[in-house]
């Protein structure tokens, strides 16, 4: 009778897991650029991305069209900045080499031009400094692009189509790299958080945290393992994980996740990743609880929950296999099992554990079927951890 009574509970939390995902799918995806074929780099077509599997849909629209690129040869590199406006269901996005603001209605897939002078900033530099690579629109009908050179962070308002350059961002005294060096700090991406904040993460990995009121950017760090030849070229935060999902305009070997405070990241083993210029979805970068900001937008840690200390990605899984973070546990033994839906364990392992942001990687037996599936994570003492995941 106690079986049973466990085989229900477990049965009832996979179909209300089940729904709470479906009502959670749009926020796991996001829009993104790519080419019309592998390996491309004519940033001219938009597709949709799974920020749990990284799976890309088909091509939904062309950006700008024959005729635009064949009048203005300076088009035909595309678009690298694209930002979505999930309130009025618009994706807004500017060409790299032209001064234009416009926008897709997603209902429609019609284009509509806002501005031929979105900046005032044209002719494109040589060295691109002057174009902008990185946009991105908050929850509060606000929209930011910045520079590759970081001498402009621009604010768009998507209700009244107001623009007006904030200026240069300001690099915080205690950087080890600038955000305005041509060689670290020009492309990749940027992501809005709570508290006024924005994360800039750079085609070289590095990342760095701009508080908007004052435009002070902190060297964070750089993110590790990526592949040596690894660009990034786009970001966009995966809802469910609060984690931030790259690509690559020259690495195509796979969709990576990272953890933003210890800047780890973690290959989705997407099945046939695109090269792409940018990504875009509606999700802010949400600060812990736990985490205070002080008078410069710097963070202030304290104590973590259980939940932040531990976080299992990619969910679902694909590949038959998974990761945990452990990002802020005690040094010792931490046994891992997968339980399916009648109770029964499918795979444990013991993993000895020392120091912060260790990384394991959880591999499911072959012939595992799909469904739902429960982690549960025990130290010496008592069951600590309990998540759902579902293998697809």
């Amino acid at each position: 009778m106690k079986k049973l009574f466990q085989f229900a509970c477990i049965f009832i939390a996979a179909v209300f897991f089940s729904a709470m995902v479906k009502g959670q799918s749009n926020k796991q995806l996001a829009y993104t650029v790519t080419d019309s074929v592998h390996n491309g780099y004519k940033w001219n077509y938009l597709r949709k991305i799974d920020l749990r599997t990284g799976a890309f849909s088909g091509i939904l629209l062309r950006l700008l069209n024959r005729n635009d690129t064949v009048s203005n040869p300076a088009l035909y590199n595309g678009v690298a900045a694209i930002a979505l406006d999930e309130k009025n269901n618009r994706l807004y996005f500017t060409p790299m080499f032209a001064d234009r603001l416009s926008y897709v209605d997603l209902k429609t897939l019609r284009i509509y031009d806002i501005t031929n002078n979105f900046t005032g900033l044209f002719p494109k530099s040589s060295d691109q400094s002057n174009v902008f690579t990185r946009m991105v629109i908050g929850d509060d009908d606000n929209g930011y692009a910045l520079t590759n050179d970081g001498k402009h962070l621009v604010k768009f308002n998507t209700k009244n189509n107001h623009i007006s350059d904030l200026g240069s961002l300001i690099d915080a005294s205690q950087n080890e790299v600038s955000v305005h060096e041509i060689c670290s700090s020009y492309g990749g991406d940027i992501i809005e958080a709570e508290d006024d904040l924005l994360y800039l993460v750079t085609s070289r990995n590095h990342v760095f945290k701009i508080k908007i009121e004052t435009r002070v950017a902190k060297y964070m760090g750089t993110i590790t393992g990526l592949p040596q030849a690894f660009i990034t070229s786009s970001a966009a935060v995966d809802y469910r994980t609060n984690r931030v999902v790259i690509g690559s305009s020259v690495d195509a070997s796979d969709i990576y996740s990272v953890d933003i405070k210890s800047l780890i990241a973690v290959g989705l083993h997407s099945a046939s990743p695109w090269l792409s210029s940018d990504l875009a979805n509606s999700n802010i970068l949400k600060m812990k609880k736990d985490e205070e900001v002080d008078d410069r937008g710097m963070l202030v840690n304290t104590e973590l929950t259980t939940k932040e200390m531990i976080q299992v990605f990619p969910n679902p899984v694909t590949s038959n296999e998974f990761n945990i973070q452990f990002a802020n546990v005690q040094a010792g033994n931490y046994t891992i099992n997968v339980i399916n839906f009648t109770g029964q364990t499918i795979t444990t392992q013991t993993e000895n554990l020392s120091g912060k942001n260790n990384i394991v990687t959880v591999k499911l037996p072959v012939l595992t079927a799909k469904g739902i599936y429960i982690v549960k994570i025990t130290d010496s003492h008592k069951t600590m951890f309990t998540e759902k995941v579902i293998v697809l």
